[in-house]
């Protein structure tokens, strides 16, 4: 392919944002693109109503339906790249002076296809590299969309936690205004009484406040562990086939 034509087919399969190939792209309303990951985690403080990355134009984060073409696009460019690795003397099967086309899954290891049905790997699992690595792929980006989701409704639950202390520290305060207006209609002998009964609404006040926080603060720490997870799984979805590969078992048990 000739060099100008090879520049401008990677640029328009590369994300804007992370500046890789895509991965799960998403076209909004102006027509621009990116990775899905990368709309979520640079957008998923703000309105559904937002402007484009690019353009600056509004646009709306409903309904995201993954741009298949450039999805098949990126997948070629992604499989160029592996080929491109694989070609090189330094890749070549040692013994048989093959290229390494398959991937044993139990060593983590790039075998011909010689090797591959040696004794040393028969009853191992192999198969494709560039076919196993898209699958692999996939399987992250199906567990980051399960992530993202518990994400989302860690997010509405602390929204809606917040509101609540919003709501108990109005409540007390008029609960604490009431009780002294009504006690200014009773004679002196009562204040004492309402005294009392103002300091037991300001402790049971601060009380439940301090175990809304606690509630608050466990969302918020379980927000940033989610967060970074998905930032790491993307990361991983970036990688190039064989580093994805071999780090594919370690990255989904942790």
């Amino acid at each position: 392919m000739n060099s100008g034509i090879s520049q401008v087919f990677q640029r328009e399969v590369t994300c804007p944002l992370c500046m890789n190939y895509f991965i799960d792209p998403v076209t909004i309303d102006c027509g621009h693109s990116f990775c899905r990951p990368c709309f979520y985690l640079n957008w998923q403080e703000i309105p559904i109503l937002t402007q484009c990355f690019e353009c600056i134009k509004s646009t709306q984060q409903r309904n995201l339906k993954t741009n298949i073409h450039l999805k098949k696009m990126a997948s070629l460019a992604r499989k160029a790249s592996l080929w491109l690795f694989l070609s090189s003397e330094e890749q070549m099967c040692g013994t048989h002076r093959e290229t390494k086309k398959m991937f044993c899954e139990v060593d983590k290891s790039l075998l011909c296809s010689l090797c591959s049905s040696s004794q040393e790997h028969r009853d191992h699992r192999h198969c494709p590299i560039e076919w196993a690595a898209e699958e692999h792929r996939e399987k992250l980006l199906k567990t980051m969309q399960s992530l993202w989701g518990k994400a989302r409704e860690n997010q509405r639950n602390l929204n809606v936690e917040t509101t609540r202390i919003s709501h108990w520290k109005d409540y007390v305060n008029v609960r604490l205004e009431a009780i002294r207006a009504e006690y200014q209609k009773m004679p002196a002998c009562h204040h004492e009484e309402e005294k009392q009964n103002l300091e037991m609404l300001k402790k049971k006040g601060r009380d439940i406040f301090h175990q809304l926080h606690l509630s608050k603060a466990k969302m918020a720490h379980r927000r940033e562990i989610l967060r970074g997870t998905y930032e790491e799984l993307m990361k991983m979805c970036h990688k190039p086939d064989v580093e994805l590969l071999q780090a594919f078992g370690d990255i989904l048990y942790r």
